[in-house]
């Protein structure tokens, strides 16, 4: 379920204001939030945007960066059911009314709260865009991916039919279990790329081997290794990451900070494989929405900084909806919209120009850009500056040697040269 919200959340109106483009999806182009505990009356971005923009939420803990994910999630899969919000509203009151002693009441109150607060508009078209009715016309993306996720996949026993993978997918009710069986689809494409083989349908195998040379350029990117390669075993229908010195792992064994980032790209990955296939046609580029809660999730500063880029790369027609802690993906991104829900206020453009340790105090709420041990250093650093106590500078240097950043070092160095002279 997409609705647990943040206690303090009173009321949300999101206005989400579309953009349709030639295939006819709407993009999200202005968050509107009247009221919002401490935020009210806030654009997000203060004027509509015109095409399609990616926008990334920074701010403090509690400043409702995933309850405003949360409420995206809630009104797109609302109205993938052809709900929409007033017809949701009286289902909902209606049930409570016939049911006033179930068990869940609580949470239909909740709902009702939650879509009480929420308004969606549109632009040329209503929220039916976005209901699974249509999908077969005009089939796109949306995926919620939340905080502290980890790839789990599903061992692979045998083949499955096409039918029975499709008919699995569309079982599961979040992103974390379809993306456990992403191992499972690698394997069908494989046995079904040795059957095209014997079947001499070429046409079938250039797709697969396409498919997979895509695959082992991703790892690639994501290894940052370009001799890598990825070999499957049918033994044990297991793939194996083959890197440059030769080490053998698979998807299952990765650190938690690849796990986090092959998380998002294979949920990705399938769904727009079977959208392609669905259309047979495979250089489609598929529309979408993604919402992802703090990409930067065990992430290396490098990784966090190459994340969003590689995604909105491969998937150009996506829009991405952000919130994250992280000057490295706040930095990474020239497509996007920044908005700072503790300032409430747009992030300029300069931001993309800035150090991670400027951010980190503009943005982040850090009183400097040192950390605590740097902090008591020049304070100790300042006193005998102060008093010009040449001998204690010197100490500081002897006993802080290994904490003293070269500038930092460099500075102490230069009080006491002047405090000679």
């Amino acid at each position: 379920m997409l609705t647990k919200d943040c206690e303090f959340f009173h009321s949300l109106t999101l206005a989400a204001i579309i953009k349709k483009d030639k295939m006819n999806f709407p993009y999200i182009k202005q968050i509107q939030i009247h009221n919002c505990y401490s935020i009210k009356d806030v654009n997000i971005p203060k004027n509509p945007i015109n095409e399609l923009k990616h926008i990334i939420l920074t701010g403090k803990n509690g400043s409702g960066k995933t309850t405003i994910l949360n409420r995206i999630a809630l009104i797109i899969n609302e109205a993938s059911k052809g709900n929409n919000r007033e017809t949701s509203i009286r289902r909902l009151k209606a049930t409570i009314e016939a049911n006033k002693t179930h068990a869940g009441r609580t949470e239909w109150e909740t709902r009702i709260n939650d879509l009480s607060g929420i308004n969606l508009q549109f632009i040329g078209e209503n929220i039916s865009a976005f209901s699974l009715e249509n999908e077969a016309n005009n089939p796109y993306i949306f995926s919620f991916f939340k905080a502290h996720r980890k790839v789990e996949l599903t061992d692979v026993k045998t083949v499955t039919t096409e039918e029975q993978f499709t008919k699995s997918i569309n079982k599961r009710e979040n992103q974390e279990e379809f993306t456990k069986l992403f191992k499972q689809y690698l394997v069908n494409k494989k046995v079904y790329e040795a059957f095209d083989f014997m079947n001499k349908k070429n046409d079938d195998i250039n797709q697969n081997q396409v498919f997979f040379e895509n695959l082992t350029q991703i790892l690639q990117n994501i290894f940052e290794d370009k001799e890598l390669k990825l070999e499957f075993k049918q033994e044990n229908f297991e793939f194996y990451i083959i890197l440059k010195d030769q080490r053998r792992i698979t998807f299952n064994h990765l650190s938690e900070g690849f796990s986090a980032f092959l998380s998002v790209v294979m949920d990705l990955i399938i769904r727009t494989d079977l959208i392609r296939k669905e259309r047979n046609d495979f250089n489609f580029q598929p529309h979408g929405i993604v919402l992802i809660d703090e990409p930067e999730t065990h992430l290396h500063l490098s990784m966090q900084y190459d994340i969003l880029p590689l995604i909105s790369n491969l998937f150009p027609n996506i829009q991405l909806i952000i919130a994250t802690h992280s000057p490295a993906i706040i930095s990474s991104l020239k497509n996007a919209i920044i908005f700072d829900l503790t300032s409430k206020e747009e992030v300029a453009d300069w931001v993309l120009g800035s150090s991670y340790s400027e951010l980190m105090v503009s943005h982040f709420g850090l009183d400097n850009e040192y950390s605590n041990i740097a902090d008591k250093i020049i304070l100790e650093a300042n006193e005998a500056v102060k008093t010009k106590n040449i001998d204690k500078l010197n100490t500081i240097l002897i006993n802080s040697e290994k904490y003293l950043t070269p500038s930092l070092r460099l500075e102490i160095e230069s009080h006491i040269i002047n405090l000679k002279s």
